[in-house]
């Protein structure tokens, strides 16, 4: 089998990542759908395969470094990826994570996704953003989008809001109720954006929100929040944390 160049370009993405040390992943494929899981267990994304392209013949997982070649065999749940020159043939097999492509889809039907508190984000956001600064705040208050990074050893606070006219150089408006700060991990929102350029971001409650990729890339993401105690610390939530759909 040969993966084709937008699934390439999704689990280079995802190579880079754990190389970086920013997401370090375990990669899940099942059919039409890829799933890719961070080792925290705080961001859980979700792939579609079009109908043109070429589907898993059997459900596989790896973990994200190991992918080095757009040819690969699969054989009972096992993956090798194939490399040719010089005259040689070259496999790389891979063992197996310790979850199954089937515990990852179950984990992900847990999960109600409400279309609620909507925010269009563009990758340039992340130019306004401090990624040496562990953690980004979300809130809103009249209706209006906070973004907010604090340093809790210097002092200093980064704040960002939208724009009257449209926001960060698009004309778009947020669709949001107000809601308290709600932390994310600010690696985890870069990762986000390694594999498109804009989302929707929704928060609708609870110990997580998710996001919707616009454009080609179908898309989409879980992301754990964090809780902020009196101390200005966090503490993660896991988003194998299972809800209940309704």
């Amino acid at each position: 089998m040969k993966i084709n160049k937008r699934l390439e370009d999704v689990f280079a993405h995802a190579v880079a990542l754990t190389q970086s040390g920013r997401l370090k992943s375990t990669i899940y494929c099942r059919g039409r759908v890829i799933y890719i899981l961070n080792q925290d267990h705080t961001v859980f994304l979700k792939f579609r395969l079009r109908k043109n392209e070429a589907e898993f013949s059997e459900p596989v997982s790896f973990n994200a470094n190991d992918y080095d070649s757009n040819e690969v065999e699969v054989k009972g749940g096992e993956i090798c990826f194939i490399q040719e020159g010089a005259g040689f043939t070259r496999v790389k097999s891979c063992r197996t994570p310790d979850l199954t492509p089937a515990d990852v889809h179950k984990q992900w039907r847990g999960f109600e996704l409400a279309e609620e508190n909507k925010v269009h984000l563009h990758k340039e956001v992340l130019s306004l953003l401090d990624p040496a600064l562990s953690h980004v705040e979300f809130s809103s208050k009249n209706g209006k989008l906070r973004i907010v990074q604090r340093n809790i050893y210097s002092g200093s606070t980064i704040k960002i809001s939208r724009k009257e006219a449209g926001g960060l150089g698009l004309t778009v408006y947020d669709e949001i109720d107000d809601f308290k700060a709600i932390g994310v991990r600010t690696d985890d929102l870069f990762a986000l954006f390694s594999f498109v350029d804009a989302l929707h971001l929704f928060f609708p409650g609870g110990g997580f929100m998710w996001a919707d990729a616009l454009g080609k890339t179908n898309m989409t993401a879980i992301i754990s929040k964090c809780r902020y105690d009196e101390l200005g610390g966090t503490s993660g939530r896991k988003v194998k944390k299972k809800r209940r759909r309704q």
